[in-house]
């Protein structure tokens, strides 16, 4: 007697083999026959031809924090994710003194854009080291599987206090120290150690991340330590990765010696190291020249492999966001009224005119840096309409559409946003989307040294939701394309579910085989997409966060349990800590 039985699905496996159809039975949380199944089942799903993909295996998240309050994990949760991997990107909050707490809560802040206050409300701080954290997170049950890189900023800051903040060459005791950590969190479950060399990085105070200067040395002692475990992946931000420094022959060779810096972490570890790579405008093809640099080195016995995003990498303005007329004292008097009140007032002939034709109040200059910031570019923003084209041509770019409408490009922003019920967005891709096009996304992902990540789960709370990215990645990708060439299902199915599952040493899923866990999405293809992003209020202390949530999933099953049917959360919970490689 089987628990489950799904009938008549099209199986893309997560091998990046083609399709097929079959049947695939779950008993006791794993995958016990794949092929033409005719036991019977305490439950039968009649598929009809539906996709039936392994769960995926989303290797870029930062709920750190979210682990803690949180054990939904929402937009992963309806976005198709079965697993989800924290700890990125060298921040974290473990280990942590209690004497600084705060610069990892400012870190955290700065970095990943988590507001403060919903840090100083949401975690408990019931763990010091990194151990104990993982015993802290142990404790919840979420709707998926979690697991957790160790961070290097919040290590460093441990062992040298002060001194990290400041960034102090750590001595050689220091890095012994380090390492001792470092062995006693892979022997904990850490899936591996995860670092930040790059400068646009930095805490909320304005402060460069802890580690961001770190000796070679000191990275190396990291990379040693863990690879002494036999497992763990090196997950690091190179130099050079936000795109400020690209684009001229100087440039180019100080990111080819970051590459050469990331083959010595992957020699010194024995393991994995896998790098953030996007494209850039002003750079266009600094990008395939890495990949190559990563497939020699893979050739010489390294595993090297670049983790790059499925669409354009960028901005999001809305009405519930940052956005240009925030510090404007017409619009100050509107904004405390709910969303849709505020976009009809807004609306409004005489409001409208007031509001165009103020300047900021002067009360918060941060927030006008920014949003001065904001305004000088306007001319590379996108107006996304309700189809959610994230390759949209220059007809939808804001100078176009302004010339095209007779109104400023301000004014078209503010027509935008505060259009219908205030739901509406313009963009601005501030990394790859070279040219006006996801050109240089297609090459990336259709290389077969590539993984897919980059989502930033439960991070860039205001601006950004690239943890719905599972899903586009799926329904853009192998669907919905019309700028350039899609790629087949079974390369997007596998850069989502086999590929990072081998990559982290997670052997127990990422593929549909007998024997796996029953991490399993059955998809409605025709009609999986994502709905359009909205601010939610729903975080500690009532902070707002940008979700999108996906549709079309008929089902999500984790460990054989179904935590989704429908697009509509079950309640279960069936997942759990996943302590290392598996």
């Amino acid at each position: 007697m089987f628990d489950t039985v799904i009938r008549g699905a099209t199986i893309i496996d997560g091998s990046g083999k083609p399709g097929f159809s079959a049947d695939v039975a779950v008993a006791d949380g794993k995958i016990a026959e794949v092929g033409k199944v005719t036991g019977a089942a305490r439950r039968t799903i009649d598929a009809d031809g539906a996709l039936l993909t392994p769960g995926f295996v989303d290797i870029h998240t930062h709920y750190d924090g979210q682990f803690v309050w949180d054990e939904e994990l929402e937009p992963s949760f309806s976005n198709g994710t079965t697993t989800a991997i924290a700890g990125n990107c060298g921040v974290g909050f473990a280990p942590a003194r209690p004497d600084l707490r705060k610069p990892l809560i400012e870190l955290m802040e700065g970095v990943e854009d988590i507001p403060g206050i919903v840090l100083d409300e949401g975690l408990d701080w019931r763990w010091t080291s990194f151990p104990d954290y993982l015993d802290r997170i142990e404790q919840n049950h979420f709707t998926m599987d979690v697991a957790m890189h160790l961070p290097h900023a919040p290590l460093r800051v441990f062992v040298m206090g002060e001194r990290a903040l400041t960034h102090e060459m750590a001595t050689d005791d220091d890095i012994e120290q380090m390492k001792q950590h470092v062995r006693a969190a892979m022997a904990a479950g850490a899936i591996g150690v995860s670092g930040s060399r790059i400068l646009e990085h930095k805490a909320s105070t304005g402060a460069h991340v802890p580690g961001t200067f770190a000796e070679e040395k000191e990275m190396l002692g990291l990379a040693r330590a863990m690879g002494e475990s036999g497992g763990g992946v090196f997950q690091v931000v190179p130099l050079g990765a936000g795109g400020d420094s690209a684009g001229t022959p100087s440039a180019f060779a100080e990111r080819i010696e970051e590459h050469r810096k990331i083959e010595r972490i992957a020699e010194a570890s024995g393991r994995p190291v896998t790098y953030l790579l996007h494209s850039y405008n002003h750079a266009p093809g600094e990008y395939a020249q890495l990949i190559a640099e990563s497939e020699k080195a893979n050739q010489r016995g390294l595993e090297i492999v670049p983790q790059v995003a499925a669409r354009g990498l960028g901005l999001l303005f809305s009405l519930d966001s940052v956005h240009l007329f925030k510090a404007r004292p017409s619009y100050k008097e509107i904004e405390h009224l709910p969303r849709t009140q505020r976009a009809e007032a807004m609306r409004e002939p005489g409001r409208r005119a007031r509001i165009l034709g103020e300047a900021n109040d002067g009360t918060d200059p941060r927030l006008e840096g920014r949003l001065a910031h904001f305004g000088a570019e306007l001319q590379t923003y996108y107006v996304i309409d309700e189809n959610l084209d994230y390759e949209p041509d220059e007809s939808a770019r804001l100078d176009v559409v302004a010339a095209r409408t007779g109104r400023s490009m301000e004014e078209v922003v503010y027509d935008t946003i505060s259009k219908d019920d205030g739901r509406h967005v313009v963009v601005k891709f501030l990394m790859n989307y070279t040219d006006g096009s996801l050109d240089s996304a297609y090459e990336m992902l259709r290389s077969p040294s590539t993984v897919s990540g980059l989502g930033d789960g439960g991070a860039h709370l205001g601006m950004i939701c690239d943890s719905a990215m599972t899903t586009f990645h799926l329904s853009f990708w192998s669907r919905d394309r019309k700028r350039g060439p899609k790629l087949p299902i079974e390369t997007v199915v596998n850069k989502l579910t086999g590929k990072p599952a081998k990559l982290y040493g997670l052997g127990d899923r990422g593929l549909i085989k007998p024997g796996l866990r029953a991490d399993l999405n059955l998809v409605d293809f025709a009609n999986v997409g994502n709905d359009m992003p909205e601010m939610f209020f729903d975080l500690p202390k009532g902070g707002g966060r940008l979700l999108q949530h996906g549709r079309g999933y008929l089902g999500t099953m984790v460990g054989g349990v179904m935590t989704r049917e429908r697009d509509e959360a079950t309640g279960a919970k069936p997942g759990r800590l996943v302590r290392g490689a598996r």
